[in-house]
C-alpha cells in the first residue's frame, strides 16, 4: 500500500475556461478517501469565488463512495444555494459503473430521471 502522497500524486485536478466562461475542473486519476477533501475543498473555494463549475470526470480512473458523497455534497449544495455546479455527463466507464452501482445519478442529473 503506498503512502498518502504517492497515492495523491494518481489524483489530479487541472481547470480551464470554456468558451461559455464556465470553468471545467477536469478530474484524473483516482478519487477515493485520500484525496476526497481536497477536492471538497477546491469545490468550496470556486463556489465562494462565484464560478460556474462543470466536472469532467471522463478521465478519472477509479472513484470511491467518499469520492462520490463529496460530488453529490457539492451538487446539492450548489441547487441549494444557487449555484452553478455541473457534473459532466460524459464519464469513464469505471465512474459509469460505480454511479449506477451506487443508484446516484440521479442525484448529479435530477432532470434525466
Amino acid at each position: 500500500m503506498g503512502s498518502l502522497l504517492e497515492r495523491s500524486i494518481r489524483f489530479g485536478m487541472r481547470e480551464d475556461f470554456e468558451a461559455d466562461g464556465t470553468l471545467r475542473l477536469a478530474l484524473s486519476g483516482e478519487l477515493d478517501l485520500s484525496v476526497a477533501q481536497a477536492l471538497a475543498d477546491r469545490l468550496m473555494r470556486l463556489r465562494d469565488e462565484g464560478y460556474a463549475v462543470r466536472v469532467d470526470l471522463s478521465q478519472l480512473e477509479f472513484i470511491d463512495s467518499s469520492g462520490l458523497r463529496e460530488l453529490i455534497g457539492a451538487a446539492s449544495q450548489a441547487r441549494h444555494d444557487g449555484g452553478q455546479l455541473e457534473i459532466d455527463p460524459e464519464l469513464s466507464e469505471p465512474v459509469q459503473r460505480a454511479i449506477d452501482i451506487a443508484g446516484v445519478g440521479p442525484q448529479f442529473w435530477p432532470d434525466l430521471g
